[in-house]
This record gives structure tokens, C-alpha cells and sequence, in this order.
């Protein structure tokens, strides 16, 4: 089980419904909560939201009595528990909603800097192994609710637009959201979303018919080919941190004499996506047909002046525009699962599915969707998978001959000990990232009937990797030149894939795993090795070292990276469709005087003085301060106990 701040340490069973929430179970949450000391809570009083309000999940408003008055102890709170039916529970949990909320309270909501208003969090639960989850929000029963039936007015749609603006500036091509691993990318999820598109676009269908909604039907049917491009195409553009569900239900409204506000609620499926997806998200689902058409093009004057004055450069209102049609797309996605999914047979349910995607339905008319599925259709996928290397994902150790001599010294029984054991004489076996050839090269003596494929994006690697080779009379391997994300073979050509400190250079590790998996047989085994900053450990500790250590986690994550990826290849081999995933870790270790020097030199000298200046561009440190931090690494490198060992994660997953 995990539990979120600000839920302190404790073992609180989940309720299973708002009524089995009791005083006894109440005071401990509370306690937890740290907003409870001495009152305990002697009655509470459960009302249940009406049907039609919390789709997903079952919501009550908690009246709460105690045996004496404490400042701070809340008269009220709002419960939200993950939904009764285990089959919609299951379902829900293949696209990470309750994962993803209270993840978002525990590490985005409670930050100083975060630019809008949400509920206070006083406790977040979720259990991983059953999905259940129990969120203990600050009552907002005061304030005055949207409501997606009547709309926003006019001011209030201005005012919910322009900090959607400030929440996306803020977050606008942001490193740390890849360090959330709660956080999915499009890419991340593509898998498990299309199916769970296509498999409730059938009753999204009838409901369409009996609806007569003729035009969300045919939009629905032609998307549905057409998603995986889709998702492609967006992976490609500035991406943000977007609430997902942005609609006048899940906004509440609150005048004082400072003036009028707005609260955000409801993140379950916060994204890191392109944020115009949020901006088509609410005008086409909380403005009337007439009043969007009215509005629309003030509203988008403001984002994108917000946009603007938040600091984010490059981007025009024709870009917009463009990012708001092809943006549709999220809300036809989530309102065709839902129609597939859930119960809308309240009479509340029933007029805000078919308000909707009336709404819907004019926009994607007005917008010429079907025009953008038409050059969705024939847009140039294979292209779209090359990724720009010299803009988004450089190489960050470089390619100085200290660093190549390295990467030579790697071997297949020391650096893929995980996966040796997998592999049979016979097999195909492709290894990504070869770089000089030390793995591939001794990779081939363990499928001496096989042959391995070494590929890398580095031409004068791969040289290096074929004279290794030639020396070494090994005929059994060979080199290409080729990029991980657009593979140059056939699928189902490779009985085992390698991918050695690969996947954390990435922006788009998912995508790569997808290729990857084409290319596997059926049966065929993939083996990852991917560092974890967080694993690092080093010895004498000093301050300017550490924050020199910081500094390469940021160049990396500028770069295209993600220094946290380890801890999450599990999670993503299972969403790309890889079966009996183990986990395993290891070091590569910096243990003798000689190489914690040469450690030393290398980041003290060569990698500094290669990002000298993106460090000084983006002012992590001034010239001083690598100075003093330059001198502080070398000098460790020389104590007679310096000792580093690099955190590895590896894993093995089977197609």
C-alpha cells in the first residue's frame, strides 16, 4: 500500500464505501493528517453526493463531531473512494486514475509555486495491488460549483482559461514531470488506452443511436484507426502538465472582496500532454454551441497571451489553433469511454452525456476534425519516430575518447548478467545503444549458431564496434546504423532485444518499447538496464560534490532524459504488453583509487566542460560556483576513500 502526504506514518485500512467511515477510523486519518491532536471525532455524518457527480468513484460530504473544539479540526470534509464495482475498478485502473490523483496530491497539489488553487489534501491512500484508493479532501461545500449542464458565464470561462494558461507556462517542457512516475505520457498509455477505446466504442455506439448523435458516431469509428498516429504525432510536440478533465464540474467559484477565484479539482487523469488538449477539452464541453462560437477566439487570445507573459517563447496563435483542432481528440477519447463504460442512467447522467456530445459534436464540425483525420491518415508515421537528436535527446556522457574507451571495457558477462542466462545458442539477438561494441561483441559467444545486431545513432561508434569485432574474429555480429524508435526490420525478427542504458536517454521511452516489441517473436525476451539517480551512493560526502551530482541529473533531464527511469521498468515493459516482467538491480562501482580518479577527471573536467555552457545559459550555477565545485569533485577523486557505486536497474520481460 502506498501512502501520500500528507498522511504520516500508519496502516489505515481503506473504507469501502463512505458509510463504513467511522469516528474511531476518522480520528486516526485525521491524526495521520496531522490536523488532530488531542479532540477525537465522536460522530460523523455521511451524505452521499447524487448519483451523476462522481462517475468513477463513490464522493460523500462528512459532517464531523468531536468531544472537544481543537483549532484546525475541520467541521466538515469530502471523501472520495475508489468506485463499488470491482469490474469498473479494474478497468479504471489500466489507465491509472486513482494512481494518478493521489499521486498529484502527494507531489504537485502541496507545492509552494503550484499555480492554481486545488483542495487542501488531509489524507491520500492507494492500494496498489487492489486499486482501492480513499481521498480526504477540504470541503469546499462554501463555494459555488460549476456546473457542466448550465455552463461557465462569460467572466468565468475568462478566468478558469487564463489559469489554464499560468498552469501550463509553469510546467511548459518542465524536466520534473518525468521524474513522476505517476505521470503518464500519451505514450506511456497508448497501449492500454486504444484498447479500452475500442472496446467501449461499440456501446459508445448504441448510445450514439439512441441518442441520435449520428456525427459523434462517425468522428468515434474513424479516430479509432487512427489513434496510434495520433498519439505519435502529439509525443512530437511541447508537452505540459495537463488536468485532463477540465470542465465546468470540476471547478469551484468563490467571491471576496479580493475578487473572484477558482478552485481545480478532480486529477485523475492529469497527463503530460500538449495543453491545448485541456483548452479543447473545456470549450468543448462546458461553453453552449453559441456561446463558444461567440467567445472562442477572446478566450484563445487570452491562453496564448498567458502563454506569452509566463515566459513561454516559439509559440504562435496559428499553433494554437492548431493544437486546439487536433486537441479534440481528448475529449472524443474520454466521452467515448465513458459512454462505453459507465452508468449515466440518473437523470443528471443521462442530459450531461447527451448535452456533451451535442457540444462535441458542433465543435468537431466547426474545427473540421474530419479534415485533420484526413491528413492524420496520410501523415508520414516512420518520420514522426525519428526523433530530432541534436534538439531533444543528447547523449550526455558525449563521445570523448576517456568516454569511449569506457563504454569499450563493457561486457556482456559483467553488464548484462541479467540477461545472459536467457539466451540460447541459436538466438537472433539485437542490442540498442551498442555505442563501441564491448557488449555486442561478447554477446555473440552465448549464441555462437545465432548472430547479434548492434545499432546505435553514432556512425563512428559503430566503426570502432566493427574493427573490435574483426580483431577478435567474431563472425557472428554486426552493425547498423539506426534509431531505436524506427527500426530498419521486419517484425517478429529478433528472439531478444538488449537495450544497456538506453531507455533513460529518452524523451519517449514508451514509443521505443513499442518498437522493440514489433520486432520480438512471439516468446521473445527483452532485457533493460537503466540507471537511477536516486540509487547513486558516494563516499566522503561533501556539499559542493553533491550539488555538482545534482547538476548532471538536470544536464541529462534537459537533454531528452530521465535520471529516475529505473524504478519504473516494470510499469512500462507491463503497459507495452511484456508478460512475467522481473526486476533485479545492480552497481557499476568506482572502487580502487585509480578509478575513482579517473571518475573524477572525467565529470570534474570532461563533462563539465562540455555543459559549461547550458549550465551557465540556464543559471543552475554561475561561473564561481562550477569553479568551486570543479576543485571539490577533483579532490575527492583523490581522498584515499573515495569510493562510488552507480545504481543500475535492470529487468527481463518475455512477448
Amino acid at each position: 500500500m502506498v501512502l501520500s502526504v500528507p498522511m504520516k506514518a500508519g496502516n489505515l485500512a481503506i473504507p469501502q464505501a463512505p458509510n463504513s467511515i467511522t469516528p474511531d477510523w476518522l480520528t486516526q486519518a485525521l491524526q495521520h493528517a496531522g490536523v488532530l491532536e488531542a479532540a477525537r471525532v465522536v460522530a460523523v455524518d455521511v451524505y452521499p453526493i447524487a448519483a451523476g457527480s462522481g462517475f468513477v468513484g463513490q464522493t460523500a460530504r462528512l459532517r464531523i463531531e468531536y468531544d472537544k473544539q481543537e483549532a484546525g479540526a475541520p467541521a466538515t470534509a469530502f471523501a472520495k473512494l475508489s468506485s463499488a464495482d470491482l469490474a469498473v475498478r479494474q478497468q479504471l485502473r489500466r489507465v491509472g486514475l486513482y494512481e494518478t490523483e493521489t499521486g498529484f496530491y502527494r507531489d504537485i497539489a502541496a507545492l509552494p509555486d503550484f499555480p492554481l488553487q486545488t483542495p487542501r489534501p488531509y489524507l491520500s491512500l492507494y492500494d496498489e495491488g487492489t486499486g482501492e484508493c480513499l481521498l480526504l479532501l477540504e470541503d469546499l461545500g462554501h463555494a459555488e460549483f460549476g456546473d457542466n449542464l448550465c455552463g461557465c458565464s462569460p467572466p468565468d470561462a475568462q478566468l478558469v482559461v487564463r489559469h489554464l494558461g499560468f498552469l501550463h507556462a509553469h510546467y511548459w517542457e518542465a524536466s520534473i514531470l518525468k521524474q513522476l512516475p505517476w505521470l503518464r505520457s500519451l505514450g506511456d498509455e497508448a497501449e492500454a488506452r486504444i484498447g479500452l477505446y475500442r472496446t467501449m466504442l461499440p456501446r459508445f455506439e448504441q448510445r450514439c443511436v439512441e441518442g441520435l448523435m449520428p456525427a459523434m458516431r462517425k468522428f468515434a469509428q474513424r479516430f479509432a484507426e487512427l489513434m496510434p498516429r495520433y498519439v505519435a504525432q502529439l509525443s512530437s510536440k511541447p508537452q505540459t502538465l495537463t488536468h485532463g478533465d477540465f470542465r465546468a464540474d470540476n471547478f469551484a467559484f468563490a467571491t471576496t472582496h479580493d475578487g473572484r477565484s477558482v478552485t481545480v479539482f478532480d486529477w485523475q487523469v492529469a497527463r503530460r500532454a500538449p495543453g491545448p488538449r485541456d483548452l479543447a477539452y473545456f470549450l468543448s464541453g462546458s461553453l453552449p454551441v453559441e456561446q463558444r462560437r461567440a467567445t472562442e477566439e477572446s478566450l484563445l487570445k487570452v491562453y496564448h497571451e498567458t502563454l506569452l507573459a509566463d515566459g513561454v517563447g516559439g509559440y504562435t496563435i496559428k499553433d494554437l489553433r492548431q493544437d486546439v483542432q487536433s486537441g479534440l481528440a481528448a475529449p472524443l477519447t474520454t466521452w467515448v469511454i465513458a459512454g462505453g463504460m459507465l452508468d449515466f442512467s440518473s437523470q443528471r447522467g443521462a442530459d450531461l452525456f447527451k448535452q456533451i456530445c451535442a457540444r462535441l459534436g458542433a465543435m468537431l464540425e466547426d474545427y473540421q476534425f474530419s479534415a485533420y483525420l484526413d491528413g492524420l491518415a496520410s501523415w508520414d508515421i516512420g518520420a514522426s519516430r525519428k526523433p530530432s537528436l541534436v534538439q531533444h535527446e543528447v547523449y550526455s556522457a558525449g563521445y570523448d575518447p576517456m568516454v569511449l574507451q569506457g563504454l569499450a571495457r563493457r561486457s556482456a558477462a559483467r553488464d548484462a548478467a541479467f540477461f545472459v542466462p536467457h539466451l540460447k545458442s541459436d538466438m537472433q539477438v539485437l542490442d540498442c545503444g551498442c555505442g563501441p561494441g564491448g557488449i555486442s561483441v561478447t554477446l555473440a559467444s552465448f549464441v555462437p549458431q545465432g548472430r547479434v545486431v548492434g545499432i546505435d545513432v553514432e556512425e563512428s561508434q559503430l566503426e570502432i564496434g566493427r574493427r573490435e569485432a574483426q580483431q577478435r574474429g567474431t563472425g557472428n555480429v554486426e552493425f547498423q546504423h539506426a534509431s531505436v524508435y524506427a527500426l530498419p526490420f521486419a517484425d517478429e525478427t529478433f528472439d531478444a532485444v538488449l537495450a544497456h542504458a538506453v531507455l533513460y536517454h529518452l524523451a519517449e521511452p514508451m514509443q521505443a518499447l513499442r518498437e522493440l516489441w514489433r520486432i520480438l517473436k512471439p516468446g521473445g525476451v527483452i532485457g533493460l538496464r537503466d540507471t537511477d539517480g536516486d540509487g547513486d551512493v558516494y563516499y566522503p560526502l561533501h556539499e559542493d560534490v553533491d550539488r555538482f551530482w545534482n547538476l548532471t541529473l538536470r544536464v541529462i533531464e534537459h537533454n531528452g532524459g530521465d535520471t529516475r527511469f529505473g524504478r519504473k521498468q516494470r510499469r512500462l515493459l507491463r503497459e507495452a504488453g511484456f508478460q512475467n516482467v522481473v526486476v533485479s538491480a545492480s552497481s557499476d562501482v568506482f572502487g580502487t583509487a585509480e578509478q575513482a580518479a579517473a571518475f573524477s577527471r572525467y565529470f570534474g573536467s570532461i563533462f563539465l566542460n562540455q555543459h559549461r555552457a547550458l549550465i551557465l545559459k540556464e543559471r543552475w550555477a554561475t561561473e564561481e560556483e562550477l569553479v568551486v565545485m570543479q576543485h571539490a569533485l577533483l579532490e575527492w577523486g583523490s581522498h584515499q576513500d573515495a569510493f562510488y557505486a552507480r545504481c543500475r536497474c535492470e529487468a527481463v520481460g518475455w512477448k
